[in-house]
């Protein structure tokens, strides 16, 4: 089963992959769910995206800001939802790998940058191309602007548009 929230984009997302696993011979099982149920979080229910009951399932994440090691947190073994938790965590897919939680130990005492970027780099690939636990498959693009007679906007795509704010001043 292939199961995402209700939403027409993600709803073409499924069938244009169903149809790729169909050709490969796979069958396919789709599921779209409310999301105000599968995002809600209710331990109650069998459809949250916390539960993970599908083989496969579809929702955005990213991380805010240019420091990757909270995103990256998310996938230690202990932040995974289960009954014991109230299936309250944040690592849904449940991975757990006792190498990957040491290699975070390390980022979160590594104050070298290019290290920092070499131990992130890695942790990436251990969810990305090692495993699969996670399958990108879309980047959000975003649209700024703002106007000709606002100086000091630095726009930042790491960040909130707003991020310095405090800089802006009006050009005459």
């Amino acid at each position: 089963m292939y199961q995402t929230s209700v939403n027409p984009v993600r709803q073409d997302f499924q069938a244009l992959i169903k149809g790729w696993w169909n050709e490969l011979g796979v069958e396919v099982e789709l599921k779209s769910i409310d999301g105000g149920v599968f995002f809600g979080g209710d331990p109650g229910s069998p459809d949250t995206f916390q539960k993970f009951y599908a083989d496969v399932e579809m929702y955005a994440n990213n991380f805010d800001g240019t420091d990757p090691e909270p995103y990256l947190a998310q996938y230690l073994c202990d932040k995974a939802p289960s009954p014991e938790n109230g299936w309250q965590g944040e690592n849904v897919n449940r991975f757990c790998d006792p190498a990957y939680d040491a290699l975070v130990a390390e980022l979160a005492t590594t104050r070298d940058m290019a290290k920092r970027g070499e131990i992130a780099i890695r942790l990436n690939e251990m969810l990305t191309k090692d495993s699969y636990v996670i399958v990108p498959l879309v980047d959000r693009g975003r649209l700024s602007a703002h106007s000709n007679t606002l100086g000091g906007v630095v726009l930042n795509t790491w960040d909130s548009e707003l991020w310095n704010a405090s800089d802006w001043f009006r050009i005459q």
